[in-house]
């Protein structure tokens, strides 16, 4: 087997990026394809149906009232449900939720002070093929929080801002484009091992570069002080306007506090670290979108990657994506490398209802496991 070192500290296995590399080029390829038979055949066509107006309606009301309570003030009401089936007879799995997303400006003196944010969500999972961390049980409820936090951003025209919170956490292509209830998803919660987190972070632009320094409790949802668990993730990016776009990303991570996977007693291999580099590449209808990392989970070398190219129509009501994602552990006996791809679709009725259905088939999967396919569908309605 032939490997490549980095910097003399990590190492990413040959074969599996070869593969990896391999279905990036069919992404584009692919993605190409779709743009050109859209055009052709005139599809995602815009307008509002009766539907979107029945629909959209109450949400409008809403808005005019509470605007005229507060004008600062969004708030909106998060319902979903989501049915996930997956090949070799484990059954149907399901997770439901329900919200509240709320989102003000506080002013002193009559300035802008801070931003805040308030989403607590009740998730309710039942028989998924993989129960994530927050639940105790197969079958169980949690409280989720996904943002709280405040944004001092009184000072953001001179490139600084100050949160504190529960956020997320800076590194790769979740920061630029939260990918946070969709079916759509990076590689940061499985590979970094949380997503947000609870604690503070340093944020703005300087010399047209965008940046985040965060210091966090590396507990995930819950604040937790264990055995010194922390998180300590840096970005620098490009700013997302731009028609390329690049980041690079560092994570230290003590992860102690975090939750345990059901059937473990503690979170595994907690000791994290990770360096990592991104892009985006945008035209008028298509992305092109990728993210690399490579590190340690304790003693053990790893990598983590993702390659997505996506079209979306003029309105962005529709999106059209395909993902290859890549991810590999270097134990005693070699490497253990798990290889994927997602093809998935969104579509937007108004400005309240979402659907979304994705179809994920394993190419390669550790310790020569079966193959397997999982699909996925997603109904959303935030009023």
């Amino acid at each position: 087997m032939v490997e490549l070192h980095i910097e003399g500290r990590f190492v990413l296995n040959r074969t599996g990026l070869r593969h990896f590399c391999a279905l990036a080029t069919t992404i584009i390829f692919m993605t190409l394809s779709l743009v050109m038979s859209a055009s052709a055949q005139g599809s995602f066509s815009t307008g509002d149906s009766e539907l979107e107006k029945w629909i959209v309606e109450p949400k409008l009301r809403f808005d005019e009232w509470l605007d005229d309570q507060r004008p600062s003030l969004e708030l909106a009401f998060d319902l979903s449900m989501r049915i996930v089936e997956k090949s070799g007879g484990s059954g149907t799995g399901h997770v439901n939720w329900v919200g509240i997303d709320l989102v003000d400006r506080l002013t002193w003196d009559g300035l802008p002070l801070a931003s805040v944010i308030f989403q607590a969500y009740a998730i309710e999972a039942k028989d998924l093929p993989a129960t994530p961390i927050i639940f105790d049980e197969p079958r169980d409820w949690q409280l989720q929080w996904r943002f709280v936090y405040l944004d001092f951003d009184r000072w953001a025209h001179k490139g600084f801002s100050w949160k504190v919170g529960h956020f997320q956490v800076p590194f790769g292509l979740e920061w630029i484009s939260d990918t946070t209830g969709t079916l759509r998803q990076y590689t940061n919660a499985k590979n970094l091992g949380v997503k947000a987190d609870w604690g503070m972070s340093g944020h703005g632009t300087r010399n047209g570069l965008d940046y985040e320094v965060a210091l966090t409790r590396g507990s995930g949802n819950e604040y937790r002080d264990v055995d010194d668990n922390h998180v300590f993730a840096v970005r620098i990016a490009a700013h997302p306007s731009r028609v390329f776009s690049y980041g690079v990303s560092f994570l230290d991570a003590n992860l102690t506090g975090q939750d345990a996977p059901v059937g473990l007693g503690a979170f595994p291999k907690p000791d994290r670290m990770r360096y990592g580099i991104d892009g985006r590449w945008t035209f008028p209808s298509v992305q092109l979108l990728g993210e690399l990392s490579s590190g340690k989970n304790d003693d053990l070398e790893v990598w983590s990657g993702l390659i997505e190219a996506n079209l979306t129509n003029s309105d962005e009501r529709d999106l059209a994506y395909i993902q290859t994602v890549g991810a590999g552990t270097k134990g005693a006996s070699g490497w253990d490398e798990r290889i994927l791809v997602n093809l998935g679709v969104k579509r937007l009725i108004g400005p309240s209802l979402s659907l979304e259905a994705q179809w994920t088939h394993d190419l390669e999967v550790p310790g020569n496991g079966a193959l397997g396919d999982t699909g996925v569908l997603q109904m959303r309605y935030r009023f």
